[in-house]
């Protein structure tokens, strides 16, 4: 059985067809809309590795930190403009005012559906891509002092949408932030998500909801 299978093996759900159908359709609007930010986004988050990588191999003398700046500056400011359209995106697919009214219908626990598990799985792939080189890159520039100093603040704002996208899904589908915390716990990196939840204050929401349980996993 996969991760997701055992992470999906949830308590009894007591949402009506109805209400299961109007949150299997939101997970597939949520879904497209995150996987087309992920086919923008891993390249871009590849590149950055890629150029902060060969930098880093080489020797002392022959690294160039304007250059480093040059190379990495425009696509952090093309991964965040994707985000933020995407993080738009996604409170535009907000159907009955989930996010403003904060109904806590859908944050009962329930087996997750075959929707919801894609959603899950895509969210998984943004946060290991781009949460995890937003990480990756600010331990790697320490090396770095001019350039952290131009592109920390970029990396920052980065993470800015990054965390919206994140709170946003959690909010209309909880259940969904479950599930990503077991796929991403299997992968040594649900850091990165708990760290988004406790920035929104979704935390605190889960607690009054009973369903903090994963995150102290």
């Amino acid at each position: 059985m996969s991760d997701i299978d055992n992470a999906s093996n949830a308590g009894r759900d007591e949402r009506n067809e109805q209400q299961i159908e109007a949150d299997n359709k939101l997970a597939e609007r949520l879904s497209t809309i995150i996987e087309d930010a992920n086919a923008k986004c891993t390249p871009l988050c590849n590149m950055i590795r890629k150029h902060i990588e060969n930098m880093d191999a080489r020797k002392e003398e022959d690294r160039d930190e304007a250059e480093l700046v040059e190379n990495v500056k425009p696509l952090l400011q093309q991964a965040e403009k994707i985000l933020n359209e995407t993080n738009g995106a996604i409170r535009g697919a907000d159907p009955d005012n989930r996010l403003s009214n904060k109904a806590t219908r859908n944050m009962q626990d329930h087996r997750a559906t075959p929707e919801e598990q894609r959603l899950a799985e895509a969210l998984k792939v943004l946060l290991q891509d781009v949460g995890g080189t937003i990480e990756w890159a600010r331990d790697k520039l320490d090396s770095f002092p001019k350039a952290k100093r131009d592109l920390g603040p970029l990396l920052d704002a980065l993470g800015q949408p990054l965390t919206q996208i994140v709170g946003g899904v959690g909010l209309l589908l909880a259940g969904v932030l479950n599930l990503v915390g077991k796929l991403l716990s299997g992968l040594g990196l649900d850091s990165l998500l708990k760290g988004i939840v406790a920035a929104t204050g979704l935390d605190k929401m889960y607690r009054g909801l009973g369903l903090d349980k994963w995150l102290k996993m």
